[in-house]
C-alpha cells in the first residue's frame, strides 16, 4: 500500500496549493507566537532571578543595619564598663564583685560577637585613618613606633569589614623625625 498513489478528488487538488499556503502561514504564525511566549517566559524567569538576588541583598543590608543599631545601643554600656575598670576605686572593691562585673562585661562582648560585631583595641598596629581616630600624638624614643598606635582611649568596633566605630587612639611620633 505504500507504493500506491493517494487519490485526491479533483476539487481538493485544486484547493491543495491554497490550503497548503494557508497551513504554512498558520504554522509560521504559530512558530512566531511560540517564540514570543518563550522570550516572555525567559524574561520573566530572568526578572525573577534578579528579584531574588536583589531581595537577598536587601535582606543582608537590613540585617547589617539592625546589627549596627544593636551595637550602637550596647557599646555605650561597654564604654561605661571600661571607664569603671580604669577608675582607681574599682581596684578597691571586693574581688567577687569585680569578678561579677567582668563576667557581665565578657558576656556583653560575647553577645555582640554572636552577631558579628567585634571589638578591637589596636595597640601596636600602624595608624589607619579608616579604623582609627587620632586623639593625640605622643613622643616616642624608638623610630619603629613612629606612626604606630601606642595607646587606646576608646576601643573600636567592626561588623564584618565595616568599621561601626573607629578606635580613639594616641599615635607615636619619633623624637628624631
Amino acid at each position: 500500500m505504500a507504493d500506491e498513489e493517494e487519490i485526491v478528488a479533483e476539487e481538493e487538488a485544486e484547493e491543495g496549493p491554497a490550503a497548503l499556503k494557508k497551513l504554512r502561514e498558520k504554522l509560521t504564525a504559530c512558530v512566531a507566537e511560540k517564540q514570543e511566549y518563550l522570550n516572555g517566559w525567559q524574561r520573566a524567569r530572568a526578572d525573577f532571578a534578579n528579584y531574588k538576588k536583589d531581595e537577598t541583598s536587601r535582606d543582608s543590608e537590613r540585617m547589617d543595619k539592625l546589627r549596627a543599631e544593636l551595637a550602637e545601643a550596647v557599646i555605650p554600656a561597654l564604654d561605661t564598663f571600661d571607664a569603671a575598670f580604669a577608675h582607681s576605686s574599682y581596684q578597691n572593691t571586693g574581688e567577687e564583685w569585680r569578678g561579677g562585673m567582668e563576667n557581665i562585661y565578657k558576656e556583653l562582648l560575647k553577645s555582640l560577637e554572636h552577631f558579628g560585631i567585634v571589638r578591637f583595641s589596636p595597640v601596636g598596629e600602624s595608624f589607619d585613618p579608616n579604623k582609627h581616630e587620632a586623639m593625640r600624638q605622643i613622643s616616642v624614643p624608638d623610630a619603629q613606633q613612629h606612626h604606630m598606635v601606642v595607646s587606646v582611649e576608646r576601643a573600636g568596633y567592626t561588623l564584618g569589614d565595616k568599621v561601626i566605630r573607629p578606635a580613639h587612639v594616641s599615635i607615636g611620633v619619633a623624637e628624631n623625625s
